[in-house]
């Protein structure tokens, strides 16, 4: 059996192990994919911390597009050969949530497989994926396509099913990372204005080039008055938050509109509070994005392929460099997204 490399999470709190693993073998539903690229996410580090649960040992990585090595006898939909990106989730199907259309609240969805938390992901030379959990890629870079799946179908999950987004709304969009890039093109895209909140000016720079309508560095300016300033007092009409702090959540609630919205996407270490007497008098929503379906994400893919979204990748690191690179990340130091090269 021909070994394959691939970095390894074993314990919380310690650094990824890299290490020679075995090719996996397919099932007669799977497909093995050669990986080509693996987005960096904040989800890999809150495994690390121990703020998300994942079994030990695995391999991480959950952004994952690759080239079809080989499929199992059942799989009629792929062959070697073809592109395709790994929806990273596996809603059963058959609860009531899954038939209504809403899989991502399955109620099974935690005791199925999560490639990258409870089964190997794609930060290795080959993952083997469930036929079902693939969408056909077209042709596009694969470090592109690599982050759709899971910042870039966050953010349209958040945007377009959670926040509702319609033309003329302004939205703030709290935290310019990787997904918060996505978050505002996808928000211009459904005609909304958009501001653009963070605290690094080079990311700022970023958010302005991807097409935000105002930028807020939350070191130096109070967000509540740049918001008003901007919206001629009234004040936004969602707020997306992907850093969840004690800080953004009261930026958030004192910035929004009589009727506003506010969407939380990041994950938090510990309990935040609101204050229920705002929400309550003014009529403010609060609700939580996961996200989004497979559906979505060949959504969005096919707007990748038209162009009208752009790529947020800026850094590339290889396999040999995954715990420095997801140290930068933790320190903020990559701007946009950056992604594993495998091979």
């Amino acid at each position: 059996m021909r070994m394959v490399k691939a970095a390894r999470f074993h314990k919380v709190g310690e650094p990824l192990k890299l290490e020679e693993v075995q090719k996996p073998r397919v099932g007669e539903n799977e497909v093995l994919l050669k990986v080509k690229a693996a987005g960096m996410c904040h989800s890999d580090i809150h495994v690390i911390d121990g703020i998300i649960a994942a079994a030990t040992p695995v391999t991480l990585g959950h952004e994952i597009a690759g080239e079809v090595e080989e499929v199992g006898v059942n799989v009629k939909n792929f062959k070697h050969g073809d592109r395709a990106l790994v929806h990273f989730l596996s809603p059963c199907g058959a609860c009531s949530y899954c038939l209504e259309g809403n899989g991502m609240i399955c109620e099974n969805l935690f005791t199925r497989p999560g490639y990258g938390f409870s089964v190997d992901g794609g930060y290795a030379e080959y993952c083997k994926v469930d036929a079902e959990r693939l969408v056909p890629l077209p042709d596009m870079p694969w470090d592109f396509a690599a982050t759709l799946g899971c910042a870039g179908i966050t953010a349209y999950h958040a945007v377009t099913r959670i926040a509702k987004v319609k033309l003329a709304d302004n939205i703030a969009i709290y935290g310019v990372g990787g997904v918060g890039m996505y978050a505002l093109q996808i928000a211009k895209l459904s005609g909304a204005k958009v501001i653009a909140i963070g605290r690094n000016q080079q990311k700022l720079k970023m958010a302005e080039s991807l097409g935000a309508d105002h930028i807020i560095n939350a070191s130096t300016s109070k967000i509540k008055d740049e918001i008003r300033k901007f919206t001629n007092g009234k004040g936004v009409d969602v707020m997306v938050d992907f850093v969840v702090s004690d800080e953004s959540i009261k930026n958030s609630s004192s910035s929004l509109a009589n009727g506003g919205k506010m969407v939380i996407v990041g994950v938090s270490s510990k309990p935040i509070s609101i204050n229920p007497q705002v929400f309550v008098l003014k009529e403010f929503s609060l609700a939580g994005s996961l996200v989004g379906n497979k559906n979505e994400l060949e959504e969005l893919v096919d707007l990748a392929k038209s162009g009208r979204l752009k790529s947020t990748v800026t850094q590339r690191f290889t396999l040999d460099e995954i715990n420095s690179a997801l140290e930068a990340l933790r320190k903020g130091e990559i701007v946009g997204r950056g992604y594993i090269i495998i091979q």
